[in-house]
């Protein structure tokens, strides 16, 4: 598995009883194909982890994503 580089990207993410679900990630989607992880507390903000394949090619990903505010990030990805 290739980290990329960690990078705060924008991303659009759609959440199903408050887990994501799918993604919108440099004009791609994804869909989230595992269980999430919740990667902290939910106090101070939601941050999770999870596997997406993309619906253009198939590829894999494992994603960490992290919501400021109104917005998610995407914070890291991995091959």
């Amino acid at each position: 598995m290739t980290m990329r580089v960690p990078v705060r990207e924008k991303i659009q993410l759609w959440c199903e009883a408050g887990v994501p679900h799918r993604l919108v990630w440099r004009q791609e989607r994804w869909r989230v194909i595992d269980t999430p992880t919740l990667q902290a507390d939910g106090v101070l903000w939601d941050a999770w982890r999870f596997t997406a394949r993309s619906d253009r090619d198939h590829r894999t990903v494992v994603v960490d994503v992290e919501r400021i505010g109104e917005r998610w990030l995407r914070v890291a990805a991995w091959d």
